[in-house]
């Protein structure tokens, strides 16, 4: 298995706040929605062949599946998505006691059990899904990829569909490499995102924000990879509550009993 043997590794793609701009890189005016759509599916397509990953399958395995798929068609039937309608959203669930969260380009997102046992109800996992899909839907992983692959590269992936290429990228967006790393910017630019889909959806508007109180709470020394390469402040979950206060922020007494059945229908 190739998940990073690191203590705790939850990739919530997680900075802190400090300025923000919503102007996209100008590379993605040369890499389209298209080159996108197909990045994305040949890195699914590479990483769902791969044997050292233990993907669930969906078959023989209705109920969980159609808990994480009510929880995704909730967020993305959101309006505030840009291309809600034009990826092809799927979650897969990856057997690994590791907490684990990553997404491609595309619409693909993966959650780990691992990760799905560490998250206490519906509330956490439907804002964990919210927070990756806001990233997705914004290309901010895309962007992040330019760095060491280039424009040109990255197209020529995408059309090739070279499997050394696909496997390189795949480690770098689930190991999460030093050089991955979501701006601040676009990190605030996530979590106003992730508050606007998780309105209306019946799940607490702020719940990304709750998942990364939890985050605060572990040990400076289990903070290794990716998630001790940067800060996490406080001010980022004050800021994400004031962008919830006008919506929904409270969780319903059926929320933890109804994330419990999900987790007991795993395999």
């Amino acid at each position: 298995m190739k998940f990073s043997t690191l203590k705790i590794l939850i990739v919530f793609l997680v900075t802190s706040i400090a300025g923000v701009s919503c102007k996209k890189t100008e590379s993605l005016i040369d890499f389209t929605e298209e080159d996108e759509i197909l990045l994305g599916e040949k890195l699914a397509i590479a990483f769902s062949e791969d044997a050292d990953y233990n993907l669930i399958s969906s078959e023989g395995n209705t109920i969980p599946y159609g808990y994480v798929n009510s929880r995704l068609n909730e967020i993305i039937a959101s309006s505030v998505l840009t291309k809600g309608e034009s990826f092809t959203w799927t979650i897969t669930l990856v057997e690994d006691d590791r907490r684990q969260a990553f997404a491609f380009p595309g619409g693909y997102l993966y959650v780990s059990t691992g990760m799905i046992f560490y998250l206490n109800n519906e509330d956490e996992f439907s804002g964990l899904l919210a927070h990756l899909i806001a990233h997705i839907d914004q290309s901010h992983i895309t962007e992040t990829l330019f760095f060491k692959y280039g424009v040109n590269g990255l197209k020529s992936i995408a059309s090739s569909g070279d499997s050394e290429s696909l496997k390189s990228i795949i480690e770098d967006l689930e190991l999460s490499g030093d050089y991955l790393q979501i701006s601040r910017a676009n990190e605030l630019q996530a979590d106003t995102l992730t508050v606007s889909l998780l309105t209306g959806t019946g799940q607490s508007c702020e719940a990304s924000g709750l998942i990364i109180e939890r985050i605060l709470t572990v040990q400076p020394n289990q903070l290794t990879g990716f998630i001790g390469a940067h800060r996490l402040e406080e001010d980022r979950v004050v800021a994400i509550k004031e962008k919830a206060s006008g919506c929904d922020t409270a969780i319903d007494g059926e929320s933890a009993a109804r994330y419990r059945s999900f987790r007991n229908s795993l395999p």
